[in-house]
């Protein structure tokens, strides 16, 4: 056989170097879609380290507002940084004592709260320390846990759990205080200044105050009010008999989805009171008491949370639900569970959690888990998380994406968050965190601690993650 032409080995040279090079462009333009892509979908924006600074003490509480935020300690210990930078501001005592537990902002103000009822406020400007309180000794204030919330208002500042403590929000000076001093029939709580009044009530969860009017639970277990107080005269604004479709569990601090009574304030909404009461909503005329609509939704209902007219919340029965708050009337519902959502959880030490529902860009977003103890003997103790993380049109209720996620080390308490931040979902319990993108769920990233991590918080365009003692800023 003939040797090939210098002119045909030429051609065919050519023809293969043109080949080389097209595979090679193709190649580069495979890997600069695969950049593109990787970038895309596992660094969404919003969820770039922007900073990331060291703490002294493990962080108790977290919170932020567009200039700073705050981190307290398990010793009382505020600490302010700029959240452009994590420049240290100030650093104060907010003399609640050791367990000290979180951090809530008035406009001007930082209280921290603590064991024994107590709270402190620090000057949110310049971290000078104003007042501290503490419980009573002898009452069942002094030996409460640290407060799961503290509500402020212009004019009164509040503690609660297990008790509640109220004080004038610019003195610290004492008002009132609730207690609870059974589970009887015949009450639910006493109010008292201890002095001047005394009635047998007992605040409303979520956020019961406006002003110097605080709204609470009056009756009894077979006959229960909702009654409007003025804790400043000691006189009732109004009483309304309302009807309740089960009995209400006055202080059930460990069903998720509610913060101290199972009865609780949800939010107001054009002169309308909206209030929760296990599977039912109740909306009252905020000024007579005038119950203007109520849905039973026959399951128990979670993290009902108010979004431009409408009411969203999660479900027993494995829906999610948006009510119109103008009638009460069902927008839409959603499934998004295969199993009904557990709302006991004695059997098989099964814990379940429920996540703040958060909104962005038409979009909302929950997630529920639950947490069940695999080992229980002493020398195999263990848990483990499932949750599920979901997305829905706003607008429609349209189911546009869920992820499952699994946590096998879920041993170090339980402080489940989630917030959205641009093109970013954040979402922690235990010592984990997970960051997905909004758009398809796809997650981006997922760290674990050695010890905790708190639900982190947003403030402008900036998330604030607290753990192991760092503090991170994602933008």
């Amino acid at each position: 056989m003939a040797e090939p032409s210098s002119s045909e080995s030429m051609k065919k040279l050519s023809r293969r170097t043109l080949l080389v090079v097209a595979i090679g462009l193709i190649a580069v333009i495979a890997v600069s879609s695969l950049v593109i892509y990787e970038d895309r979908v596992f660094n969404p924006a919003g969820s770039s380290r922007f900073w990331q600074r060291p703490i002294e003490n493990f962080a108790t509480g977290l919170t932020a507002d567009n200039d700073k935020v705050y981190v307290t300690d398990l010793f009382g210990t505020v600490s302010a940084y700029t959240t452009q930078s994590g420049r240290s501001v100030w650093n104060t005592s907010s003399d609640t004592g050791y367990f000290a537990s979180g951090l809530y902002l008035s406009p001007d103000k930082v209280y921290g709260s603590g064991m024994g009822a107590s709270v402190g406020c620090i000057e949110k400007s310049t971290g000078k320390f104003q007042w501290s309180f503490y419980g009573q000794i002898g009452t069942d204030l002094w030996t409460k846990k640290a407060p799961d919330t503290v509500v402020a208002s212009s004019d009164a500042v509040a503690s609660i759990d297990g008790g509640v403590s109220v004080h004038n929000a610019n003195t610290g000076a004492f008002l009132w205080q609730a207690s609870r001093p059974s589970y009887t029939a015949t009450s639910f709580g006493n109010l008292t200044d201890l002095s001047n009044w005394w009635v047998g009530a007992y605040p409303l969860g979520g956020n019961p105050f406006e002003g110097n009017l605080v709204y609470v639970l009056t009756g009894n277990y077979s006959n229960p009010w909702v009654s409007k107080f003025n804790f400043e005269t000691g006189n009732f604004a109004w009483n309304s008999n309302i009807t309740l479709t089960s009995s209400p569990i006055a202080y059930p601090e460990a069903i998720p989805g509610y913060s101290g009574n199972a009865v609780s304030v949800i939010a107001t909404y054009q002169g309308q009171v909206i209030i929760q009461n296990i599977n039912q909503i109740l909306s009252f005329n905020a000024t007579s008491g005038y119950q203007l609509w109520g849905r039973d939704i026959g399951v128990s209902i979670y993290q009902p949370t108010l979004n431009d007219g409408m009411l969203l919340f999660g479900a027993s029965d494995g829906n999610f639900y948006a009510l119109n708050l103008s009638d009460g009337r069902t927008a839409w519902k959603t499934r998004v569970d295969g199993q009904n959502l557990i709302s006991t959880v004695n059997n098989d030490n099964i814990t379940l959690s429920t996540y703040p529902i958060q909104v962005q860009n038409n979009q909302v977003f929950w997630s529920f888990g639950i947490n069940q103890q695999l080992g229980t003997n002493s020398g195999n103790t263990h848990d483990q998380s499932v949750g599920t993380v979901c997305s829905l049109e706003l607008t429609s209720g349209k189911l546009l994406w869920t992820r499952q996620i699994e946590d096998p080390s879920g041993s170090y308490g339980f402080s489940p968050g989630l917030v959205v931040n641009k093109d970013a979902v954040y979402l922690t319990e235990n010592n984990a965190l997970w960051v997905f993108g909004i758009s398809n769920g796809d997650l981006s990233r997922t760290q674990r601690f050695d010890h905790y991590v708190l639900a982190p918080v947003v403030a402008g365009d900036i998330v604030f993650v607290a753990s192991d003692l760092q503090l991170t800023a994602y933008k």
